[in-house]
C-alpha cells in the first residue's frame, strides 16, 4: 500500500493451519514458521488474520521477535478473545486474530467486534506509519 506522507507498507494475510488434532502440529508449526519476518532494516510490513495461535504459544512468539508488535498486546487489549465455539463448548473465547506490525507503526487503537454467524470476532487496528523521514531515520545503524 502506499499512504501519502508515509513510505510503503505491505500488508499481509495470514492464516496458518490449526492445530485441531496432534498430527495436525507438525502442519501448524511449519505454516507459523513460514510467515514472513519483520524487516526492520527494511520496509515496513503488517501481517493479520487468523493465526490459530495466543500469544503464549512458542511459533507466534518466534515470528514477534523478527521485529512484530500485536496491536492487542500493545494497548493492552492482548488476552481480548477472538474466537470461541460459541455452540456451547466448554472453551472460552481466545485471542487468536491478530494484528501484526513493524515496531516502527504505531498503534493508536484496537477494537475486536462482534460478527454474527461467524465464530471469529474481527479485528480492527488504528494504526499511525511513521513518516519517511522518521523510517530512514530508524533504519540507519
Amino acid at each position: 500500500m502506499t499512504i501519502p506522507g508515509a513510505p510503503p507498507v505491505r500488508v499481509e494475510s495470514a492464516h496458518p493451519a490449526a492445530p485441531y488434532a496432534v498430527d495436525q502440529l507438525g502442519y501448524w508449526r511449519t505454516d507459523l514458521a513460514a510467515q514472513p519476518p519483520a524487516t526492520p532494516d527494511g520496509g515496513l510490513r503488517i501481517l493479520a488474520g487468523d493465526f490459530n495461535a495466543t500469544l503464549d504459544h512458542a511459533p507466534l512468539r518466534a515470528l514477534l521477535r523478527t521485529g512484530y508488535v500485536d496491536a492487542a498486546d500493545a494497548v493492552g487489549a492482548g488476552l481480548t478473545g477472538t474466537w470461541g465455539p460459541y455452540d456451547g463448548d466448554l472453551i472460552p473465547p481466545v485471542a487468536i486474530d491478530h494484528v501484526l506490525v513493524d515496531r516502527r507503526i504505531a498503534v493508536r487503537a484496537v477494537e475486536v467486534h462482534p460478527l454474527p454467524g461467524s465464530d471469529h470476532r474481527p479485528v480492527l487496528a488504528a494504526l499511525r506509519l511513521p513518516g519517511p523521514a522518521q523510517t530512514l531515520a530508524r533504519e540507519r545503524p
